[in-house]
């Protein structure tokens, strides 16, 4: 069984080696790109390649931040006369348009069915639907492995049911709500990070001293040993529309 660490966990990157990404579309107008080509693009990237298109041809965003994004580029010259009805796309630039419209409706899609799924997931450990649960456990652990299964089981419950699912808001393909306590003797955390189909769900009770304790919290009075540090929970990836685990995380 492998275990990971969870001081890492809000802070994990999850990389993939990949073909170059599209950064521009400066040759929107004259190229048609493939599917292919925006395989791996997330959806703020596909948004700016998509309203680059419109920029090009000088309009003035009413979005306040992707004015000031374009504003940046020597390129853009906007006029603010000119209504967006005004503007046309030849049929290149039409195509790309729909290409990036359709996946970014794809990824928009694909978190509503992740979050689905960690709905679902909630609700089981609430009514201990077994059923479920060992669909997305097994293979990587069983019931038959007792304290390690019913630990998992016991933080997801925990996280979960600390928070609405809904409440968790994204930033560049990634999505958090962690929640953090210190009670003058320690700090613990629980929480869930998404990036892209990886999901980390982990409760660290307790996660560190105090910070009261600053730099004393090894010396008398104090009874506080980082050896008592632990971190349960599991990092799970979202496949063809399930959630599957892939490790569980039993550190200390």
């Amino acid at each position: 069984m492998k275990y990971i660490a969870a001081s890492i966990l809000f802070f994990y990157m999850h990389t993939t080696i990949n073909a170059q990404k599209l950064r521009s579309c400066s040759q929107c107008s004259t190229q048609k790109y493939k599917p292919s080509d925006i395989k791996q693009h997330k959806l703020f990237e596909l948004e700016l390649l998509r309203n680059e298109i419109f920029a090009r041809h000088g309009y003035k965003f009413k979005n306040y931040r992707l004015e000031e994004y374009f504003s940046n580029f020597e390129w853009y010259k906007y006029d603010y006369k000119k209504p967006l009805k005004t503007i046309h796309l030849n049929a290149i630039e039409k195509h790309n348009v729909a290409l990036f419209k359709r996946k970014e409706k794809e990824i928009k899609h694909n978190r509503e069915l992740l979050i689905g799924e960690l709905k679902k997931l909630k609700k089981a450990v609430n009514t201990n639907n077994d059923v479920y649960i060992k669909s997305v456990f097994n293979p990587t652990i069983t019931k038959k492995q007792g304290s390690y299964y019913s630990g998992i089981v016991d933080a997801l419950n925990t996280v979960l049911n600390s928070f609405k699912i809904d409440d968790m808001s994204w930033h560049k393909g990634k999505a958090k709500y962690s929640i953090k306590t210190d009670n003058g003797y320690s700090i613990s955390s629980k929480g869930i990070y998404i990036d892209g189909n990886s999901i980390f769900i982990t409760i660290s009770d307790p996660q560190e001293h105090s910070s009261l304790m600053k730099g004393d919290a090894f010396e008398y009075p104090s009874d506080y040993f980082s050896e008592s540090e632990s971190s349960i929970g599991g990092e799970f990836e979202f496949k063809n529309g399930k959630l599957i685990l892939i490790t569980p995380i039993f550190a200390g």
